[in-house]
């Protein structure tokens, strides 16, 4: 499923989904849902190049954070 036009980001993205987490597709944003309460929201199509890196860094804070409870 197309997630995002960032390959990498999509790659991740599906991974967390594959996980348990839940995808809700807006215009320009999407929100995931994750399993333990957590919520992500990225842009659909990012015009940073650093979205990836950014991404992947919030998702690791809310599975740390979600470890620690």
């Amino acid at each position: 499923m197309y997630y995002s036009k960032d390959k990498e980001l999509n790659k991740v993205i599906a991974e967390e989904v594959k996980s348990g987490a839940r995808y809700v597709s807006g215009k320009k944003h999407a929100k995931l849902f994750l399993e333990g309460g957590g919520l992500l929201v990225f842009s659909r199509t990012p015009s940073d190049r650093r979205a990836f890196r950014n991404v992947k860094a919030e998702l690791s804070r809310i599975h740390r954070q979600q470890a620690e409870v």
